[in-house]
């Protein structure tokens, strides 16, 4: 078995595979990637790649971790910070979208995954992002609460606000297939499709929202 010649080689090593693996996942999907193809895109040899990923499910997995706790805990800060509730639906809606449109795999892989291995999410949530979490979620409530107080906003539990929220970002990318199919688009309209809602959704939520 090939093994890297020191720890800066195998950091090296481990962050070009993991790139490779992310853009040629872009192109192929992860059921369409080949180890080779990434070990070639990687400039490493098959033996390196194994070394550091035995299986395409495990690499493919370290692809998801990274980007996740890359972006994940980002938005729970900014979701528990003192930013005003339409504020944080706007960046909400960008931050998911753009990171969809650069990794469209990642979705359908994460929620395969967690379904068929729940170690899956269990393994991301750390005690310190479980915290976090539940900062975001006071906060909301305490938003949520006030805006209902001034009559701004109709009641709505904080839960629900974030399910609604999350689940309105996360579908068209869950049924993007489907819903070219039910819609009539093309692929470039259906790019175009993707991008006003990611203009419109803010709106379409606030409105959803008020009293």
């Amino acid at each position: 078995m090939v093994k890297p010649s020191g720890k800066r080689e195998k950091v090296d090593a481990k962050v070009r595979i993991l790139d490779a693996a992310d853009a040629v996942f872009v192109r192929r999907g992860i059921d369409g990637a080949r180890m080779q193809e990434i070990a070639d895109h990687a400039g490493v040899n098959k033996a390196l790649l194994h070394y550091h990923f035995r299986t395409k499910a495990e690499l493919a997995r370290a692809v998801w971790l990274r980007i996740a706790s890359s972006f994940v805990p980002g938005v729970f800060e900014m979701m528990a910070s003192e930013l005003p509730l339409g504020e944080k639906i706007d960046q909400f809606v960008d931050s998911y979208h753009e990171r969809l449109t650069r990794h469209p795999y990642l979705l359908v892989f994460a929620l395969s995954e967690a379904a068929r291995r729940p170690d899956l999410v269990q393994g991301f949530y750390t005690p310190e992002r479980r915290r976090a979490a539940r900062r975001m979620m006071s906060k909301l409530r305490e938003q949520i609460d006030e805006e209902v107080k001034r009559k701004k906003l109709a009641p709505v539990p904080a839960d629900q606000f974030l399910l609604t929220l999350v689940g309105s970002c996360l579908y068209p990318f869950a049924a993007r297939s489907t819903l070219a199919d039910v819609l009539g688009l093309g692929p470039k309209q259906v790019r175009r499709f993707m991008e006003r809602r990611r203009k419109e959704l803010p709106a379409f939520l606030k409105r959803a929202l008020q009293r």
